[in-house]
């Protein structure tokens, strides 16, 4: 498949987009169609920082000519919303309050389809206009030049001297990107105008019909939105527009203070962003304007925000002393709140089946090869991609995580290169050998989705049995009862449950099946775990998992109801998280799936016969 384009989202009638308001990748909101012809609406998402919304605004508010002020308040709970309330910026000041924070895409999406305004100019709050005419500017750019998208400032650090933050985007023509100048003395060169890869939000004015027809901000970024303003720009010059640094203006921006959704540490999400940006836009870097590799090189700097009125920000005198990373996406995790952090999935194989809504998770995208599949997927999840092609998805769409529910052994491959966690529903589990191979070699892990994993109830008995404090046992009985679904098999469809419980409590693999019975509805067989017989056996019924050991103190035995979320998918999500939760591994449970062929085949070979015995 050709590279440098992104995938697209969820077909949609005319009609029945503009029924429901959905944009085709801003996640759902109208923009208005009917801007005003020459009004500025500058678009400000904060978030607390209190101190540095009320410069940025105080100075917004000496600029001149048609200008409207949309600030996008997420969650503020230092007195941001009351100075809102109360201020006078001798423009039009519309805020929109939320009480939570779901990213910086979302919301600037929410900021732009309360806009009116002919140009949007999204402006962070840690920024600062030192020359109030740089509205007016960036506007008549875009006005003399119907083939322009977006335009963006030379962006300078504040304090005395004239240190470059970001004179304007660039990219190489092996996919690198990066801020021109940064840490760089001002000069002559970024005082340019010319031709750019891409502009950061942190000051980035876009034509408002343009927007609107790309869709806005891609939501699949959020909640820590970073790369979302290069895939914008990206998407603006795929659809034939431009993007224009304006180095003859300049603003002041107070790189690294504004944030959203702390509790994450952005450096690794950078990166994993950054792979989205590379698959999806090679092509695009390497057509142009392309940047030799040192107009992208950073100088590490030192800034100090203590006084706000006397910033100070210097080169660091010995650069290789620095950290990894001082810019922007440094490590917050210091101002981290209490709570999971949220994360992101893509479901391969959406038709197969639903995950459960689990607060906290969203699933980003959905690939089906079926098109009516995808698009009840997509609908039921809101989420923003649906593909065909599983191996593009896992490429293109930023996700922490990727649920594969029916077999796609490349969609697979492709995630565990990347370092992504997978988690196969057990009906995905094709080419079983590839697979356990793949996992051990790739950073990636890959786990199993079996519903008792990790029972507790299951968990303490078969901890009680190992450790040898409820004594010997002698033999075992699984029984595990589930709806009918229709078209499955039920030993394929209950067999991988039912021999891992086994294997959970007796804490040794089942070795072989034998004296197999089945019919269509019912399967028993009799199997051996860790020298000890018992039979196993699965039916359609109402849901229930009976579970007895004999020859161990307290004769025990329990009926397990089956819980909400799945207890791998539970453990899964944990591993998302950066928690200490051990995924259940394919390579730890292959040896269940060749059990359980084993009993297929043997149940399948039997003649029609009666009801096994009860």
């Amino acid at each position: 498949m050709a590279r440098g384009h992104p995938p697209r989202p969820r077909a949609r009638t005319a009609r029945r987009r503009a029924a429901s308001g959905r944009s085709p990748v801003g996640g759902g909101r109208s923009v208005n169609p009917f801007p005003v012809p020459g009004l500025v609406s500058v678009v400000m998402l904060v978030r607390n920082r209190l101190e540095y919304t009320r410069r940025a605004l105080a100075s917004l508010a000496r600029a001149p000519g048609d200008v409207e002020v949309v600030v996008v308040d997420n969650g503020s709970d230092d007195g941001t919303a009351e100075h809102l309330a109360g201020l006078d910026l001798g423009h039009p000041l519309v805020v929109l309050r939320h009480e939570d924070d779901r990213g910086g895409s979302e919301r600037r999406n929410v900021g732009a389809a309360a806009a009116r305004g002919e140009f949007l100019l999204f402006l962070d709050n840690d920024v600062v206009l030192d020359d109030p005419g740089v509205v007016e500017v960036l506007a008549a750019e875009l006005a003399a030049d119907p083939g322009l998208a977006a335009v963006s400032p030379l962006l300078l650090y504040p304090g005395e001297g004239e240190l470059v933050q970001c004179a304007g985007g660039g990219s190489t023509a092996d996919g690198r990107i990066g801020s021109i100048g940064r840490g760089r003395p001002l000069g002559e060169e970024h005082r340019a105008h010319r031709e750019q890869t891409w502009a950061p939000t942190a000051a980035l004015m876009v034509r408002h019909a343009s927007f609107r027809r790309v869709g806005g901000f891609d939501e699949a970024f959020d909640p820590v939105s970073l790369c979302e303003d290069v895939d914008l720009c990206c998407r603006l010059r795929a659809d034939g527009e431009r993007i224009r640094y304006v180095g003859s203006v300049a603003v002041r921006h107070f790189e690294g203070t504004t944030f959203n959704h702390v509790g994450h540490d952005k450096l690794p999400i950078w990166k994993r962003h950054m792979r989205v940006i590379r698959g999806r836009w090679a092509d695009l870097f390497a057509a142009g304007p392309a940047h030799p590799p040192e107009d992208l090189e950073w100088a590490p700097v030192e800034k100090d925000y203590t006084d706000l009125d006397r910033p100070r920000v210097s080169v660091l005198a010995d650069p290789a002393a620095a950290s990894a990373d001082l810019s922007f996406f440094a490590s917050d995790r210091v101002l981290a709140t209490a709570g999971p952090a949220d994360v992101r999935v893509v479901l391969v194989g959406a038709g197969a089946g639903v995950v459960p809504a689990v607060p906290g998770v969203r699933v980003v995208g959905v690939a089906d090869v079926d098109l009516g599949a995808r698009l009840s997927a997509a609908r039921a999840h809101g989420a923003p991609w649906a593909l065909g092609d599983g191996t593009r998805l896992v490429e293109t769409v930023p996700a922490e995580g990727v649920v594969v529910l029916a077999p796609d052994p490349d969609a697979v491959l492709t995630a565990l290169r990347r370092g992504l966690p997978v988690l196969l529903d057990k009906h995905a589990v094709a080419d079983l050998p590839l697979l356990v191979e793949a996992a051990r070699r790739a950073p990636g892990r890959c786990a199993v989705d079996l519903p008792l994993a990790h029972h507790p109830e299951l968990t303490a008995l078969g901890k009680a049995i190992t450790e040898g404090r409820a004594g010997v046992p002698t033999s075992f009985a699984v029984r595990l009862d589930r709806p009918e679904v229709a078209g499955r098999d039920v030993v394929a469809e209950l067999g991988p449950d039912v021999v891992d419980a086994v294997e959970r409590v007796l804490g040794a693999p089942v070795t072989g099946v034998r004296e197999v019975v089945a019919t269509r509805g019912r399967a028993r067989a009799a199997v051996v775990s860790g020298g000890v017989t018992g039979t196993v056996e699965v039916g359609w019924g109402e849901p229930l998992c009976r579970v007895s050991v004999t020859g161990t103190a307290g004769a025990p035995a329990a009926e397990l109801a089956a819980p909400p979320v799945s207890g791998a998918y539970v453990d899964f999500l944990g591993a998302l998280r950066g928690g200490p939760a051990p995924l259940t591994d394919l390579d730890a449970v292959d040896g269940v799936f060749g059990v359980v062929q084993e009993w297929r085949a043997k149940a399948a070979a039997l003649p029609a016969g009666g009801e096994p015995g009860r």
